[in-house]
């Protein structure tokens, strides 16, 4: 009997989250992004605030 390979799920995140700093409360931490490419606004996730890119 040979050994089952089982494939290892990654997990992936929502597309439109990021990593960065938050210019208003000065967290690292998830970035969502909002809004169409060329006009992006950007979401904090700790303070909820919306902020230009």
């Amino acid at each position: 009997m040979g050994r089952r390979k089982t494939q290892k799920i990654i997990r992936t995140g929502p597309k439109n989250a990021t990593t960065g700093m938050c210019p208003l409360c000065k967290t690292i931490g998830k970035i969502f992004i909002l809004g169409s490419p060329g006009e992006e606004r950007a979401k904090c996730e700790k303070c909820r605030q919306e902020f230009e890119l």
